[in-house]
Protein backbone atom coordinates (compact mmCIF):
# COMPACT_ATOMS: atom_id res chain seq x y z
CA UNK A 1 0.00 0.00 0.00
CA UNK A 2 2.52 2.24 1.10
CA UNK A 3 4.22 1.66 -2.63
CA UNK A 4 1.57 2.39 -4.45
CA UNK A 5 1.12 6.18 -2.52
CA UNK A 6 4.42 6.72 -3.01
CA UNK A 7 4.23 5.73 -6.77
CA UNK A 8 0.79 8.29 -6.90
CA UNK A 9 2.40 11.36 -4.84
CA UNK A 10 5.82 10.92 -7.20
CA UNK A 11 2.96 11.27 -10.39
CA UNK A 12 1.27 13.78 -8.87
CA UNK A 13 4.38 15.78 -8.02
CA UNK A 14 5.82 15.36 -11.43
CA UNK A 15 2.99 15.87 -13.71
CA UNK A 16 0.24 18.15 -11.82
CA UNK A 17 2.43 21.35 -11.96
CA UNK A 18 2.66 20.74 -15.87
CA UNK A 19 -0.75 21.83 -16.13
CA UNK A 20 -0.72 24.79 -14.07
CA UNK A 21 -1.41 27.67 -16.41
CA UNK A 22 -2.90 30.71 -16.26
CA UNK A 23 -3.68 33.20 -19.11
CA UNK A 24 -4.20 36.44 -19.69
CA UNK A 25 -6.35 37.45 -22.75
CA UNK A 26 -8.70 40.86 -22.19
CA UNK A 27 -9.87 44.01 -23.45
CA UNK A 28 -8.38 46.83 -20.62
CA UNK A 29 -10.04 50.14 -21.12
CA UNK A 30 -7.52 53.03 -21.18
CA UNK A 31 -7.98 55.42 -18.18
CA UNK A 32 -7.07 58.92 -17.56
CA UNK A 33 -3.15 59.54 -16.77
CA UNK A 34 -2.47 55.74 -18.36
CA UNK A 35 0.20 55.34 -21.03
CA UNK A 36 1.80 52.43 -22.99
CA UNK A 37 4.92 52.18 -20.23
CA UNK A 38 2.04 52.01 -17.42
CA UNK A 39 -0.08 49.37 -19.26
CA UNK A 40 3.04 47.42 -20.20
CA UNK A 41 4.44 46.95 -16.76
CA UNK A 42 0.90 46.30 -15.64
CA UNK A 43 0.73 43.15 -17.33
CA UNK A 44 4.22 42.34 -18.00
CA UNK A 45 3.86 42.80 -21.84
CA UNK A 46 6.32 44.33 -23.94
CA UNK A 47 5.00 47.62 -25.23
CA UNK A 48 5.88 46.90 -28.54
CA UNK A 49 3.58 43.40 -28.27
CA UNK A 50 0.51 45.80 -27.58
CA UNK A 51 0.84 48.37 -29.90
CA UNK A 52 1.60 45.33 -32.81
CA UNK A 53 -1.89 43.54 -31.25
CA UNK A 54 -3.99 46.85 -31.50
CA UNK A 55 -2.04 47.85 -34.21
CA UNK A 56 -1.95 51.78 -32.89
CA UNK A 57 -0.77 54.22 -35.32
CA UNK A 58 -0.12 56.34 -32.23
CA UNK A 59 1.98 55.84 -28.59
CA UNK A 60 -0.39 58.34 -26.92
CA UNK A 61 -3.78 56.85 -25.46
CA UNK A 62 -6.61 58.24 -24.71
CA UNK A 63 -9.40 57.27 -21.79
CA UNK A 64 -11.90 55.03 -22.56
CA UNK A 65 -9.58 53.69 -25.55
CA UNK A 66 -9.92 50.26 -25.84
CA UNK A 67 -6.73 47.91 -26.10
CA UNK A 68 -6.62 44.01 -26.62
CA UNK A 69 -3.68 42.50 -24.23
CA UNK A 70 -1.82 40.07 -25.67
CA UNK A 71 -2.08 37.14 -23.48
CA UNK A 72 0.69 35.32 -21.92
CA UNK A 73 1.03 31.44 -20.78
CA UNK A 74 2.38 30.61 -17.27
CA UNK A 75 3.80 27.30 -17.39
CA UNK A 76 5.41 25.86 -14.55
CA UNK A 77 7.09 22.25 -14.65
CA UNK A 78 8.85 20.09 -12.37
CA UNK A 79 11.77 18.24 -13.17
CA UNK A 80 13.91 15.99 -11.58
CA UNK A 81 17.88 15.59 -11.28
CA UNK A 82 19.49 12.47 -12.69
CA UNK A 83 15.66 10.33 -13.29
CA UNK A 84 13.60 9.42 -15.75
CA UNK A 85 9.63 9.05 -15.08
CA UNK A 86 10.17 5.21 -15.59
CA UNK A 87 13.01 4.69 -13.55
CA UNK A 88 11.17 6.32 -10.94
CA UNK A 89 8.12 4.55 -10.78
CA UNK A 90 10.16 1.27 -10.87
CA UNK A 91 12.21 2.31 -7.94
CA UNK A 92 9.68 4.45 -5.91
CA UNK A 93 12.39 4.30 -2.84
CA UNK A 94 14.49 6.91 -4.95
CA UNK A 95 12.22 9.58 -4.41
CA UNK A 96 13.48 10.34 -0.84
CA UNK A 97 16.57 10.97 -2.30
CA UNK A 98 15.49 13.21 -5.41
CA UNK A 99 16.27 16.78 -5.86
CA UNK A 100 13.61 18.47 -7.47
CA UNK A 101 14.33 21.64 -10.13
CA UNK A 102 11.02 24.31 -10.53
CA UNK A 103 10.50 25.78 -13.72
CA UNK A 104 8.32 28.58 -14.38
CA UNK A 105 8.48 29.85 -18.04
CA UNK A 106 6.06 32.97 -18.82
CA UNK A 107 5.77 32.49 -23.08
CA UNK A 108 4.46 35.30 -24.77
CA UNK A 109 2.06 34.05 -27.93
CA UNK A 110 3.12 35.48 -31.10
CA UNK A 111 0.59 37.60 -32.70
CA UNK A 112 -0.79 36.74 -35.90
CA UNK A 113 -0.98 40.29 -37.22
CA UNK A 114 1.62 40.53 -40.24
CA UNK A 115 1.70 44.01 -40.01
CA UNK A 116 4.27 45.90 -37.72
CA UNK A 117 3.69 48.76 -35.89
CA UNK A 118 6.53 49.56 -33.83
CA UNK A 119 9.69 47.70 -32.94
CA UNK A 120 11.81 46.33 -30.24
CA UNK A 121 10.51 48.72 -27.43
CA UNK A 122 13.64 47.14 -24.71
CA UNK A 123 16.05 49.25 -26.65
CA UNK A 124 16.25 53.26 -26.61
CA UNK A 125 16.34 53.39 -30.35
CA UNK A 126 13.71 55.15 -33.14
CA UNK A 127 13.31 54.57 -36.95
CA UNK A 128 12.94 57.65 -39.44
CA UNK A 129 11.28 56.50 -42.22
CA UNK A 130 10.29 58.75 -45.24
CA UNK A 131 7.87 57.98 -47.94
CA UNK A 132 6.87 58.80 -52.15
CA UNK A 133 10.23 59.53 -53.18
CA UNK A 134 12.67 59.86 -54.61
CA UNK A 135 12.65 63.08 -56.30
CA UNK A 136 15.03 66.27 -56.73
CA UNK A 137 13.95 68.56 -54.40
CA UNK A 138 13.74 67.36 -51.08
CA UNK A 139 15.24 63.72 -50.91
CA UNK A 140 18.90 65.71 -51.54
CA UNK A 141 18.02 68.10 -48.82
CA UNK A 142 16.77 64.94 -46.54
CA UNK A 143 20.31 63.21 -47.47
CA UNK A 144 22.66 65.84 -46.23
CA UNK A 145 21.12 66.35 -43.34
CA UNK A 146 21.16 62.36 -42.51
CA UNK A 147 24.60 62.55 -43.51
CA UNK A 148 26.13 65.69 -41.75
CA UNK A 149 23.97 63.66 -38.47
CA UNK A 150 25.31 60.27 -38.99
CA UNK A 151 21.74 58.71 -39.02
CA UNK A 152 20.50 55.79 -41.17
CA UNK A 153 17.06 55.79 -42.17
CA UNK A 154 14.47 53.92 -44.15
CA UNK A 155 12.85 55.16 -47.27
CA UNK A 156 9.69 53.86 -48.96
CA UNK A 157 10.05 53.72 -52.86
CA UNK A 158 7.71 54.42 -55.50
CA UNK A 159 8.37 52.53 -58.54
CA UNK A 160 7.85 55.27 -60.63
CA UNK A 161 9.35 57.87 -59.07
CA UNK A 162 12.67 55.42 -58.79
CA UNK A 163 12.45 55.10 -62.28
CA UNK A 164 12.29 58.82 -62.71
CA UNK A 165 15.03 59.94 -60.23
CA UNK A 166 17.43 56.62 -60.71
CA UNK A 167 19.98 58.93 -59.32
CA UNK A 168 18.58 60.32 -56.32
CA UNK A 169 17.65 56.33 -55.63
CA UNK A 170 21.40 55.51 -55.92
CA UNK A 171 22.17 57.51 -53.71
CA UNK A 172 20.27 56.57 -50.74
CA UNK A 173 21.55 53.40 -51.80
CA UNK A 174 24.93 54.28 -51.34
CA UNK A 175 24.96 56.41 -48.47
CA UNK A 176 24.05 53.24 -46.41
CA UNK A 177 19.84 54.12 -46.14
CA UNK A 178 17.81 50.82 -46.25
CA UNK A 179 15.10 51.25 -49.65
CA UNK A 180 11.90 49.64 -48.93
CA UNK A 181 8.80 49.23 -51.64
CA UNK A 182 5.66 51.90 -51.21
CA UNK A 183 4.30 50.60 -55.05
CA UNK A 184 4.67 51.39 -58.38
CA UNK A 185 2.60 54.10 -58.44
CA UNK A 186 0.52 54.39 -54.72
CA UNK A 187 -2.69 53.25 -55.45
CA UNK A 188 -5.32 52.14 -52.79
CA UNK A 189 -4.48 48.35 -52.82
CA UNK A 190 -7.29 47.13 -51.20
CA UNK A 191 -8.94 47.95 -54.49
CA UNK A 192 -6.54 45.74 -56.45
CA UNK A 193 -7.01 41.98 -57.22
CA UNK A 194 -4.19 39.85 -55.40
CA UNK A 195 -2.47 39.35 -59.02
CA UNK A 196 -2.66 43.51 -59.68
CA UNK A 197 -0.93 43.83 -56.29
CA UNK A 198 1.44 41.42 -56.64
CA UNK A 199 2.44 42.60 -60.01
CA UNK A 200 2.54 46.58 -58.75
CA UNK A 201 4.65 45.42 -55.81
CA UNK A 202 7.04 42.95 -58.08
CA UNK A 203 7.70 45.45 -60.66
CA UNK A 204 8.82 48.54 -58.09
CA UNK A 205 11.35 45.79 -56.64
CA UNK A 206 12.52 45.28 -60.10
CA UNK A 207 12.80 48.69 -60.81
CA UNK A 208 14.63 49.36 -57.39
CA UNK A 209 16.98 46.62 -58.07
CA UNK A 210 17.85 47.66 -61.63
CA UNK A 211 19.40 50.90 -59.70
CA UNK A 212 20.57 49.59 -56.61
CA UNK A 213 21.79 45.65 -57.18
CA UNK A 214 19.29 44.93 -54.37
CA UNK A 215 15.47 43.57 -53.89
CA UNK A 216 13.59 44.78 -50.88
CA UNK A 217 12.40 43.17 -48.13
CA UNK A 218 10.30 45.86 -46.84
CA UNK A 219 6.71 46.86 -47.83
CA UNK A 220 4.59 49.81 -46.73
CA UNK A 221 0.94 49.98 -48.30
CA UNK A 222 0.10 53.78 -49.38
CA UNK A 223 -2.27 55.73 -47.09
CA UNK A 224 -1.55 52.96 -44.02
CA UNK A 225 -4.40 51.22 -46.07
CA UNK A 226 -4.32 47.04 -46.15
CA UNK A 227 -6.21 44.05 -46.11
CA UNK A 228 -5.08 41.34 -43.51
CA UNK A 229 -4.93 38.86 -46.25
CA UNK A 230 -2.90 41.58 -48.31
CA UNK A 231 -0.12 41.60 -45.82
CA UNK A 232 -0.19 37.36 -45.48
CA UNK A 233 0.25 37.18 -49.46
CA UNK A 234 2.74 39.57 -49.65
CA UNK A 235 4.53 37.81 -46.71
CA UNK A 236 4.43 34.81 -48.48
CA UNK A 237 6.30 36.76 -51.21
CA UNK A 238 9.26 37.72 -49.00
CA UNK A 239 7.92 41.50 -47.34
CA UNK A 240 7.28 42.60 -44.27
CA UNK A 241 4.82 44.98 -43.93
CA UNK A 242 5.64 48.47 -42.02
CA UNK A 243 3.65 50.86 -40.89
CA UNK A 244 4.36 53.57 -38.34
CA UNK A 245 3.62 54.56 -34.71
CA UNK A 246 4.73 58.06 -34.96
CA UNK A 247 2.75 60.10 -38.19
CA UNK A 248 4.11 63.71 -38.45
CA UNK A 249 1.44 64.38 -40.95
CA UNK A 250 3.86 65.93 -42.61
CA UNK A 251 1.92 65.92 -45.99
CA UNK A 252 -0.59 68.30 -44.75
CA UNK A 253 1.60 71.26 -45.16
CA UNK A 254 2.02 71.39 -41.13
CA UNK A 255 4.51 73.49 -39.34
CA UNK A 256 7.96 72.34 -38.95
CA UNK A 257 7.43 73.40 -35.05
CA UNK A 258 4.28 70.97 -35.28
CA UNK A 259 6.25 68.11 -36.68
CA UNK A 260 8.81 68.42 -34.43
CA UNK A 261 6.33 68.46 -31.24
CA UNK A 262 4.71 65.69 -32.75
CA UNK A 263 8.16 63.32 -32.83
CA UNK A 264 9.14 64.53 -29.14
CA UNK A 265 5.12 63.52 -27.46
CA UNK A 266 5.22 60.38 -30.04
CA UNK A 267 8.47 59.29 -29.02
CA UNK A 268 9.35 56.20 -26.74
CA UNK A 269 11.74 52.97 -27.92
CA UNK A 270 10.94 51.10 -30.77
CA UNK A 271 8.74 53.68 -32.59
CA UNK A 272 8.70 54.32 -36.35
CA UNK A 273 7.76 57.59 -37.54
CA UNK A 274 6.96 58.25 -40.82
CA UNK A 275 7.71 61.29 -43.03
CA UNK A 276 8.25 61.94 -46.38
CA UNK A 277 11.01 62.97 -49.12
CA UNK A 278 8.53 64.46 -51.78
CA UNK A 279 5.90 67.05 -52.03
CA UNK A 280 3.86 68.03 -54.53
CA UNK A 281 2.88 72.52 -54.05
CA UNK A 282 2.80 74.04 -50.17
CA UNK A 283 4.25 73.88 -47.26
CA UNK A 284 6.53 71.29 -46.69
CA UNK A 285 8.35 71.97 -42.56
CA UNK A 286 9.94 68.19 -42.60
CA UNK A 287 13.62 69.45 -44.15
CA UNK A 288 13.70 72.46 -41.13
CA UNK A 289 12.03 70.06 -38.31
CA UNK A 290 14.50 66.86 -39.24
CA UNK A 291 17.92 68.25 -37.62
CA UNK A 292 16.10 69.73 -34.67
CA UNK A 293 14.11 66.42 -34.21
CA UNK A 294 17.53 64.60 -34.23
CA UNK A 295 19.49 66.84 -31.54
CA UNK A 296 16.54 66.85 -29.18
CA UNK A 297 15.81 62.72 -29.23
CA UNK A 298 19.37 62.30 -29.25
CA UNK A 299 20.23 64.48 -26.13
CA UNK A 300 17.43 62.30 -24.56
CA UNK A 301 19.70 59.37 -25.45
CA UNK A 302 17.63 58.32 -28.71
CA UNK A 303 19.54 56.00 -31.19
CA UNK A 304 18.15 56.75 -34.55
CA UNK A 305 18.37 52.88 -37.14
CA UNK A 306 17.01 51.63 -39.99
CA UNK A 307 14.02 49.48 -39.62
CA UNK A 308 15.50 46.60 -40.08
CA UNK A 309 17.83 47.42 -37.28
CA UNK A 310 14.99 47.89 -34.92
CA UNK A 311 13.26 45.07 -35.66
CA UNK A 312 16.48 42.56 -35.13
CA UNK A 313 15.39 39.28 -32.90
CA UNK A 314 11.60 40.17 -34.16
Amino acid sequence: MLKKVTIFMAISVVFLPMFHKSVLAETYIVQTGDTLTKISEKYGIPEDKIVNQNRLLSTILDPGQQLVIPYTDTVSTMSTLGFSIPTLLQEPSIISTLQWVYFEQRINNPIKNEMIYMGDSSKKQIALTFDDGPEETYTPQILEILRDKGVKATFFVVGKMAEEYPEQLEQIYKEGHVIGNHTWDHPYITELTDEQLIENVHKTSEEIEKVTGSKPTLFRPPFGEMEDRQAALLHQHGYRTIMWTADTKDWSGVSAERIVSTVKQEASPGVIVLQHNYHVEGEFGTVEALPEIIDELQAEGYEFVTIPELLRGT
